[in-house]
């Protein structure tokens, strides 16, 4: 499941890494703005687009994006689990996961920022995903929550 048609990829590849970088901010504030409205198709859309342009970045600049990769998998990947869409879900967090490992491990960086690792460890394991989503976007919650293998368990 690709977010953006292959004209816009073209396109947005030949930003410049701060214009990427921008352009998934965003799109992330759009999502939060759909979030709140309850508008989950148009929320999925731009968190999927950020997701994409994440991908995008990463392929030609390894060891960046990887945090905004992960946050924008971990939204969408609720969202469409929310839908019942669990196909479209392990598809993106198998396209996460690839681009995670594609490229040599970023063990993080002065300014604090998490490695590659510690992304990949964190879409693994849902528990820690609130609290990775929290330490590095300021959104008041993930807004989208789809039951953990624990929860799952403590239902039946």
């Amino acid at each position: 499941m690709k977010f953006l048609c292959p004209r816009h990829r073209r396109m947005f590849a030949r930003l410049s890494l701060n214009e990427q970088n921008e352009l998934w901010l965003f799109w992330m504030e759009y999502a939060f703005t759909f979030c709140e409205n309850q508008d989950t198709e148009k929320m999925i859309a731009a968190t999927g687009s950020a997701f994409d342009l994440a991908c995008l970045a990463r392929a030609d600049h390894p060891d960046c994006m990887h945090v905004e990769l992960t946050l924008a998998a971990i939204l969408v990947c609720r969202a469409l689990h929310d839908r019942g869409d669990h196909t479209a879900a392990d598809y993106v967090l198998f396209s996460a996961l690839e681009s995670l490992q594609s490229a040599e491990p970023c063990h993080g960086s002065p300014s604090g920022c998490c490695s590659t690792d510690e992304c990949i460890e964190v879409l693994l394991d849902t528990p820690r995903q609130a609290d990775f989503f929290s330490e590095y976007l300021n959104w008041p919650d993930i807004p989208a929550s789809y039951p953990t293998p624990q929860t799952a368990m403590a239902a039946h």
